[in-house]
């Protein structure tokens, strides 16, 4: 059984909940939210959507704190997200995706062992979402097996790391996750990949998973702005 905690109180662990149109898939990850077993408080961020989103997400028997903002993207929603954040542990949920039972157990008992690692994630399995047509579906790619999930949706991190190594880059319509990890490291932040599946990443169009000519223009930015750190560090 999942613990809340009141609006008053400090929960042990801030979930950040970015949505966008996301009407039919929010309750069911907001679902593997309450199925966590550890004390955790929710804050969804609405950016701006045209549906029913923020309403379904405050009926939500979870009652999380919903924000909402002009549409701006994904980076600015975990970032406002952040903000309104008050405990020592971060982990983030796509409004699209689902966490395991057992996610946040395990990741927060890896942390609480290991003082000298500054966050931890796991094995990432990938679907299509249920009633996607077959040709929409063959436009993704997606592997049979578990992936590393260097996601922000696998991903549990204390919350001083993000004091230490700053926000997610807002400029970057995609790759800001990689572009955070690849600063974390760059800062001296250690992580850790369990060997359990912990997040199933839902396949749709208009999720980020799906790419366009923006979306490939930002991986090339994020993997400039790498090369340059490297740069500086050698």
């Amino acid at each position: 059984m999942n613990t809340t905690t009141r609006a008053s109180e400090s929960p042990l662990i801030d979930v950040v909940l970015p949505a966008y149109n996301g009407s039919r898939v929010i309750r069911k990850a907001l679902d593997s939210a309450l199925a966590q077993q550890v004390p955790l408080r929710v804050i969804v961020v609405d950016d701006g959507s045209g549906d029913s989103t923020p309403r379904l997400a405050g009926a939500h028997p979870l009652r999380p704190t919903v924000l909402a903002k002009p549409h701006s993207g994904a980076a600015s929603s975990l970032n406002l997200g952040i903000g309104g954040a008050r405990g020592s542990y971060l982990a983030f949920l796509d409004a699209d995706d689902l966490w395991t039972p057992d996610k946040l157990r395990m990741q927060y008992d890896f942390l609480d062992a290991h003082p000298e690692i500054g966050g931890v994630t796991g094995l990432v399995v990938q679907f299509a979402s249920p009633g996607m047509a077959d040709a929409e579906a063959g436009r993704f790619v997606i592997p049979a097996e578990p992936q590393p999930g260097w996601l922000s949706g696998a991903l549990l991190v204390r919350a001083s790391v993000f004091s230490r190594v700053g926000a997610f880059s807002e400029d970057l319509s995609n790759g800001f996750v990689i572009d955070w990890f690849d600063r974390a490291r760059s800062a001296g932040i250690r992580f850790h990949m369990l060997r359990e599946v912990l997040l199933r990443r839902r396949i749709r169009a208009g999720s980020l998973a799906a790419r366009n000519s923006g979306s490939d223009a930002a991986m090339l930015e994020m993997a400039r702005r790498a090369i340059l750190r490297r740069r500086k560090v050698d």
